[in-house]
């Protein structure tokens, strides 16, 4: 999921604020499966009054076999996703998707075709989707596939906007805290993040502070609850001097304090701003 640059800016403000940002995240997750929603119903309105084909062969030629489809669209459209396939395969390739998309779709068919001739389920579903005067209506076959293509997508949306809201707020967060603190810019080093191939490790951080005397701090933030080993094992993996977190547990200020990490815990922390003030003045970085 691509997170817009006005929740990117809730999202810090909300933080500086010492406020929860999840909300951000939930509401961009629903407006983003939203849009999937109504662009979903569109084409398969599109599909029922253009095809011919008869039982499911429809949804099978526009949604899963339909070359004009990129490769996660297809694994979404068969109820799958990439990361499955890839696990399975090693690979994602399109022609990889697209076999597994055909055979988790025939699986599916099965199954639903041996749940509609269970006399004893009683179960009636149907979709009717209409657009100005145009309307179609899917049988059960066809809204369960729809409904399971629904559900998998909401997931994917949901998994990458909690993976990568940490990533798409990290730099942002402190840039908006050195410059409320006045941070001249000489003492900033926010460049993009770049993998250190000769040590053959990832070994940066998300951030560098600069002090009077040159002396270069690393800063690591991390967005998760309390409790979350990540918090705990990034502190060890990057070796930073400061650490900034949404939520700290008891236990991951005690690890922090041993290793002479300065700290900040944002969530219920109105005083974000002077907190973060304190660890330049402790670390002499220049702010007024």
């Amino acid at each position: 999921m691509t997170f817009e640059s006005v929740v990117i800016k809730r999202t810090v403000d909300k933080l500086i604020k010492g406020q929860d940002y999840r909300t951000e995240v939930v509401n961009s997750i629903n407006t983003s499966f939203l849009d999937f929603v109504v662009d979903f119903f569109k084409k398969i309105l599109d599909a029922k009054m253009d095809d011919k084909e008869i039982s499911l062969n429809w949804y099978k030629k526009n949604f899963i076999n339909n070359e004009n489809l990129a490769s996660k669209e297809v694994a979404v459209y068969a109820g799958t996703n990439m990361k499955t396939i890839n696990n399975i395969h090693s690979s994602a390739r399109k022609d990889i998707v697209i076999d597994f998309a055909n055979a988790n779709f025939e699986y599916m068919a099965s199954i639903i075709k041996t749940l509609e001739q269970d006399d004893n389920t009683g179960l009636d579903i149907g979709l009717k989707i209409s657009y100005k005067q145009i309307v179609v209506e899917l049988n059960l076959a066809e809204s369960l596939l729809v409904i399971n293509a629904l559900a998998t997508k909401k997931l994917a949306i949901r998994g990458g906007a909690w993976s990568s809201i940490g990533k798409k707020v990290e730099k942002p967060l402190i840039d908006e805290l050195c410059r409320l603190c006045n941070v001249p810019a000489e003492n900033i080093d926010n460049t993009v993040f770049k993998k250190n191939k000769k040590l053959g490790f990832d070994r940066e951080v998300d951030y560098k502070l600069i002090s009077r005397s040159g002396k270069v701090y690393r800063v690591e933030v991390k967005l998760m609850g309390k409790g979350n080993p990540e918090s705990a094992d990034s502190i060890f993996a990057r070796d930073p001097d400061i650490f900034i977190a949404d939520t700290l547990s008891e236990q991951n200020e005690n690890q922090l304090t041993s290793k002479g990490v300065l700290f900040l815990e944002m969530k219920n922390n109105p005083n974000c701003v002077e907190g973060f003030r304190e660890i330049l003045n402790t670390l002499d970085i220049p702010n007024s």
